[in-house]
């Protein structure tokens, strides 16, 4: 009976203990290395200050004034962060300032370029001058997205104005995408080709 009972108590005793709660098993810790790197920089410090007390000043405050750094920076960052963010999208935007210049502007700057030897960029400056006059008489909506292939399909002119509006965008296609020649004489052709009145086609 006393073996029995022995027993018996054995196998409660083991049953009980092999349960989870008594599984006495260390677990590891992700940051663990952490505390291992600081308990060696501990030691690596007082090593430091005991060999030589100037070298660990030195040591000490550059650390000092890293971590400082540090938190000014961090400073920095959640105060532009937070400005920032105190602009609202109810807040209209402050407009850029953007100088508009009229056709006179860009005829002047287009001789101003062909002065320097620069025709086809002068024909541009040119082009883009012959449809600001365009649109502020009418004959046809500038916008600077559209090609200029676009406006011979969209302008109001008379027919023989329209063969002459054709004439100056192909040489500008001309001088600017085949790469034909372009000097003094074809600009100054080009430029007197774009003189001149222009009418709308009578209704």
């Amino acid at each position: 009976m006393q073996a029995v009972t022995r027993d018996s108590l054995r196998a409660v005793l083991d049953s009980v203990f092999a349960g989870p709660d008594y599984r006495w098993v260390e677990r590891p810790d992700p940051l663990d290395f952490l505390h291992r790197w600081w308990l060696a920089l501990q030691d690596w410090l007082v090593h430091v200050h005991e060999a030589s007390p100037v070298l660990f000043e030195v040591v000490f405050w550059t650390m000092v004034t890293l971590v400082a750094l540090i938190f000014v920076h961090g400073g920095w960052i959640i105060f532009h962060t937070v400005r920032s963010a105190g602009t609202g999208p109810d807040e209209p935007a402050r407009p850029i300032a953007v100088p508009v210049q009229d056709a006179a502007w860009h005829f002047a700057e287009a001789d101003r370029l062909a002065a320097g030897g620069r025709h086809v960029e002068a024909v541009q400056a040119a082009f883009r001058g012959l449809l600001l006059d365009l649109d502020h008489g009418r004959l046809l909506r500038f916008h600077p997205s559209k090609t200029p292939g676009e406006y011979l399909a969209e302008q109001t002119l008379s027919a023989p104005q329209r063969d002459r509006l054709r004439q100056l965008v192909r040489a500008l296609y001309g001088f600017v995408f085949a790469r034909q020649p372009c000097g003094a004489a074809e600009y100054q052709a080009w430029r007197r080709l774009a003189g001149g009145d222009w009418h709308a086609a009578a209704h």
